[in-house]
């Protein structure tokens, strides 16, 4: 799968990431920024996109809300 592949399957879940992020931060710059941590952690990961949508959102809900917490954790010490 080239670069380009992979770009546009994580770009079908943006809207996915952003708002479970959105959801948990209520703040929309932490959002994006959790967003983007979210999708550049699961674009590390070969796997993700080998799987079935089923298994693709549940990473990507799981991923959000571990990247959701540590920006909301980062906030809460400023």
């Amino acid at each position: 799968m080239d670069r380009q592949e992979k770009i546009a399957i994580l770009r079908q879940y943006e809207p996915y990431c952003y708002q479970i992020c959105h959801y948990l931060l209520q703040r929309e710059p932490q959002a994006s920024r959790a967003a983007e941590a979210t999708l550049l952690n699961i674009a590390g990961d070969a796997r993700f996109f080998t799987d079935s949508d089923e298994a693709r959102r549940e990473k990507v809900l799981r991923t959000s809300i571990r990247a959701s917490l540590l920006r909301q954790g980062k906030s809460d010490t400023m």
